[in-house]
């Protein structure tokens, strides 16, 4: 997990010890994520801290698409549920 990506769940425990009534704002919004890297694809455990972080705090977790840098141009369908 990238530096950057490990304040934001920070922030989101933020959320769930400290700032309890603005993580209750949260509650019943949708969450979804979208990655890329040089891969085609991401291991699974990655996405864990999402979808635990969401069941916390009550979203409806929507899943993931990722997209492969390395591929230029490249056209992938995402479900307009998804966006």
């Amino acid at each position: 997990m990238s530096g950057i990506m490990k304040v934001f769940f920070d922030r989101i425990s933020d959320l769930i010890r400290i700032e309890k009534e603005t993580g209750r704002k949260l509650r019943g919004k949708k969450i979804g994520v979208i990655t890329n890297s040089h891969d085609n694809v991401i291991e699974d455990s990655f996405y864990i801290p999402f979808q635990k972080s969401a069941d916390y705090l009550g979203m409806e977790y929507l899943g993931h698409a990722h997209f492969n840098a390395n591929i230029l141009n490249q056209q992938t369908k995402i479900e307009l549920t998804f966006i």
